[in-house]
């Protein structure tokens, strides 16, 4: 009988299938071994999908360059309750703000969204299949479907998700916040300690996926500040 329907990706069948068929193409003739198939497809779906980072990284430094003019504004209308008409006011003058200086709020919102499906249809690429099991990488890695582990010190350790989030915080250190607010920023300094525990007991082929996609964003984030301007180079939003 056929057993096709056995692996059901879901709502995200759309992508997933095509990456499912991509990374079995690299393993049969590229790599032959399905954590290099891994990497290799992590890097051609990140370096396809840089147009957008590109995208999203400039609205970031455009809302960066305007927030304090937003604060100063939100400072002016911080004493009236939610509900209070004066409000409207406030989101006007913010509106109209966005509007004088060419800032979309939207802008990094767009390309993040159209980069959902893809990333998530990769994870359940990595998630479901039967290839992956007991299929190893290098060294201590010896199957890509279960959390793998280094004993040190008569303990065991998921080396992966650690080195996972220290690429994350590398990478948020390197990338500009749209906020000037100190509370937001901490919040999302502590984004890397939440993926931390999700990521302990996962699939090592799941770390090893969000690993590498982190290098290359670390590796296209050095590109962007060398060759795009920083807020600081951009035109000053009072003049």
């Amino acid at each position: 009988p056929p057993l096709e329907g056995l692996v059901d990706f879901g709502w995200f069948t759309v992508f997933a299938k095509p990456l499912f068929l991509g990374m079995r193409y690299i393993y049969d003739h590229w790599v032959h071994n399905y954590g290099w198939a891994i990497i290799l497809l992590t890097i051609l779906i990140n370096m396809a999908m840089f147009p957008l980072k590109l995208k999203q990284i400039r609205s970031a430094q455009e809302m960066q360059k305007v927030a304090p003019i937003v604060k100063g504004i939100q400072e002016r209308y911080k004493q009236y309750k939610f509900n209070d008409p004066r409000k409207q006011r406030m989101n006007q003058e913010i509106m109209k703000l966005y509007k004088e200086h060419g800032v979309n709020p939207l802008g990094g919102c767009l390309p993040m969204a159209l980069q959902l499906p893809i990333l998530y249809g990769f994870y359940r690429v990595l998630e479901l299949p039967i290839e992956l099991r007991h299929a190893p990488w290098i060294g201590w890695v010896k199957d890509l479907s279960a959390p793998e582990t280094v004993h040190l010190f008569g303990y065991g350790v998921h080396i992966l998700p650690i080195v996972m989030v220290v690429t994350m915080l590398i990478m948020q250190k390197m990338t500009p916040m749209p906020t000037v607010d100190p509370n937001q920023q901490r919040m999302m300094m502590m984004m890397p300690l939440f993926f931390a525990v999700m990521f302990y007991n996962l699939a090592s082929g799941l770390v090893l996926y969000f690993l590498v996609a982190n290098l290359v964003g670390i590796a296209q984030q050095v590109f962007i500040n060398k060759t795009v301007a920083t807020p600081a180079d951009l035109p000053d939003p009072g003049k």
